[in-house]
């Protein structure tokens, strides 16, 4: 980082309160990732959040004072407010959206059974109840205005709402279990057990098919790259596996950089922390998302400038620093716990605004 930036970054203000306020927003996170498993779709079933871990977000995550710095090169108002930033306190104090729209819904004793955000295609606030349809047909726009004022709290104005009636998965047909799979199933659990025995450090292991018809089964065990005894972890899937009626297979080790797993999580970690907001609100215009840690954490931000309109290069360097220094943080400094790492600001078309 040149000295002319950080001078820049020194002349950006954010309110003294801002940083209590973040330290709230670390805690609950963490109470909230601490059950996450996540995907391109959040959602909340009974009380559950359910959040798939993704290294690529479709649909837009973070820098929600980005954009609104953006439109604050036309507009003095905009410009006064975006000094400011007073958007940072509201997202580190507030719950998560689904998390608030459940427990709203369920004072008004309507039979929920999930609220999700789907971010295919379009921004979706989407809520199953239980009942008929002819039930779920009369108390339809009830909620759907009860989940309009509950995001317009939030001034979140860029998801839709659907409500529709929640219809039981039925239960497929269970396939039964042919011997060879048996066979497999049972060497897993006494090789997991003789790996125990052994002190073998190991994270997670199974077994599968490369295709539906083929005729090799492929074992897998990752392990950490502080494990170093490949030769007896062979051994002993050998051993075992020539035991059983097991036919042909292959044995797959896979060494996990534990450093670079630590530091992902806390990067997913960020992403999550400072996410919502962005998707909330129309403004920001935040199209798309991704991250990586290799070989070093980048942040790459899809917005919906083009690279040709006249304030581009401007908003993707004014982009940045807002970024940058919203990282000052003590809270968000303990998150990135000195990791180098690069921003980028990608216009519509794909090309590099910072």
């Amino acid at each position: 980082m040149s000295n002319k930036f950080k001078h820049e970054l020194e002349k950006i203000e954010i309110p003294n309160e801002l940083h209590n306020r973040a330290k709230i927003g670390v805690e609950k996170a963490k109470a909230e990732m601490s059950s996450a498993d996540g995907h391109n779709e959040q959602c909340k079933i009974k009380k559950s959040w359910h959040i798939r871990k993704i290294t690529y977000i479709c649909a837009a995550i973070v820098l929600f004072f980005g954009l609104f710095i953006g439109s604050a090169f036309v507009s003095p108002v905009m410009a006064k407010m975006a000094s400011k930033l007073p958007y940072l306190g509201q997202l580190f104090e507030s719950e998560p959206i689904t998390s608030e729209i459940v427990e709203e819904l369920e004072k008004m004793d309507y039979p929920i059974m999930g609220v999700g955000v789907s971010y295919q295609g379009k921004k979706e606030i989407w809520v199953r109840i239980e009942g008929s349809q002819d039930y779920v047909d009369g108390i339809k726009e009830e909620v759907e205005n009860s989940v309009h004022d509950i995001l317009g709290t939030r001034n979140y104005d860029a998801y839709t709402i659907k409500v529709s009636r929640y219809e039981p998965i039925k239960n497929k047909k269970i396939t039964e279990v042919s011997e060879r799979d048996k066979a497999a199933q049972e060497a897993i659990s006494e090789i997991s057990e003789e790996l125990k025995q052994k002190d073998v450090k190991f994270m997670h292991h199974g077994y599968g098919y490369k295709s539906p018809d083929s005729k090799e089964i492929r074992f897998t065990i990752s392990i950490p790259d502080s494990e170093k005894r490949v030769d007896l972890i062979e051994k002993t899937y050998d051993e075992i596996l020539a035991s059983r009626d097991i036919g042909l297979y292959t044995v797959e080790i896979e060494r996990v950089d534990m450093m670079k797993k630590e530091q992902e999580g806390r990067w997913s970690e960020i992403l999550h922390i400072i996410g919502e907001e962005l998707l909330g609100k129309k403004e920001y215009k935040i199209t798309g998302l991704a991250f990586s840690v290799y070989p070093t954490p980048e942040i790459i931000f899809k917005s919906s400038v083009k690279s040709t309109d006249p304030e581009a290069k401007e908003y993707g360097e004014r982009m940045e620093k807002i970024i940058e220094k919203s990282f000052q943080s003590e809270e968000m400094q303990a998150k990135v716990k000195g990791d180098e790492y690069i921003i980028t600001i990608r216009s519509k078309d794909k090309k590099k605004l910072n």
